[in-house]
């Protein structure tokens, strides 16, 4: 049945502080104010989550020395501001930053993504498993090393943070996992990459950048809405109850599929690529209710069936 979700990415800037005030207390003031009217901006759009670009609450011109005190100061205290603005408001948040892991001695802090629920708990959280060196070296972060789905009252998301983007070996994890929605909070755009893993991971991708367009995609790495240089959020609704499919041999069920179904199916041909996606519109079935009924074929079925095709001609003719 048609899972529509509203997903809203900001591009909030660095925080500016006042020159001169050493104070860790006013920045703590002052960003949860911040982060507050950040999400307060997106709050008309009714949105069922909302994604923070990567350390949203950093101060940039303290030195590593600085963060590190600062981080410790912190404690949980903005993102238990930003848990409460989810339970207030009943909406799921994902707020990246950095976060302070005390019994850890040696690498006592991690480069997070925390995932609120609608009630204000923890949904779950991602550490960025690939870190830039400066984080490791400097800020004394550990690397994270689990790349886990984070489950959600309307589906499961997976996160990924910055550097991550560039590294195959998550994104393979993902793959196999295939995750209703990507969510990316960074601090670089990422350009193509974030296209491929929509792409390759044939998922939805809420990609929210500091201070550059923020984008949301669909699985085929078009992009559904994205920032302006005069808007800095966006909300997009989103259709989970998706899947691509060859046009290979099933071009035909599909339309008679369509017939039956009019306008409770959508077939979307963003051309070039030989694959089409299907939507559910219906609040009686799902889209692979379709595609059982119809036996259409899944675009990475497809793919498997012609490697093995390929692997048994060959082997047969040695």
């Amino acid at each position: 049945m048609s899972n529509y979700v509203k997903v809203s990415v900001l591009s909030t800037k660095p925080y500016k502080p006042v020159s001169g005030n050493p104070d860790y207390g006013f920045y703590k003031k002052e960003l949860m104010r911040y982060l507050s009217d950040e999400i307060d901006k997106v709050l008309p759009d009714n949105p069922d989550l909302i994604v923070f670009p990567e350390y949203c609450s950093r101060v940039d011109e303290f030195s590593y020395e600085q963060r590190k005190e600062y981080y410790k100061y912190l404690g949980t205290g903005i993102s238990d501001c930003i848990g409460e603005k989810a339970r207030k408001h009943g909406i799921n948040i994902a707020y990246s930053a950095a976060r302070y892991v005390p019994e850890d001695t040696r690498y006592p802090f991690r480069n997070s993504t925390i995932v609120f629920d609608r009630k204000g708990g923890i949904a779950g959280i991602y550490d960025k498993n690939h870190l830039v060196f400066a984080e490791n070296e400097m800020t004394q972060m550990r690397y994270g090393t689990e790349a886990n789905l984070i489950k959600l009252d309307f589906g499961t998301i997976a996160c990924a943070i910055c550097f991550d983007l560039n590294f195959d070996v998550l994104l393979n994890k993902y793959k196999e996992q295939r995750p209703d929605l990507i969510v990316f909070s960074s601090a670089y755009h990422g350009g193509i990459r974030q296209e491929q893993w929509a792409y390759q991971c044939r998922s939805f991708f809420a990609g929210a950048v500091r201070a550059d367009e923020s984008r949301i995609l669909n699985p085929f790495g078009e992009t559904v809405a994205r920032t302006t240089n005069y808007t800095d959020y966006v909300t997009a609704g989103i259709n989970l109850d998706s899947t691509l499919v060859h046009m290979d041999y099933n071009m035909e069920k599909i339309l008679e599929a369509k017939n039956k179904y009019k306008d409770n199916l959508t077939v979307y041909d963003p051309g070039h690529v030989g694959s089409v996606l299907l939507s559910c519109e219906s609040a009686d079935l799902t889209v692979m209710d379709i595609i059982k009924e119809f036996e259409i074929e899944l675009l990475d079925d497809y793919f498997a069936r012609a490697l093995s095709v390929r692997e048994n001609v060959i082997n047969n003719s040695l």
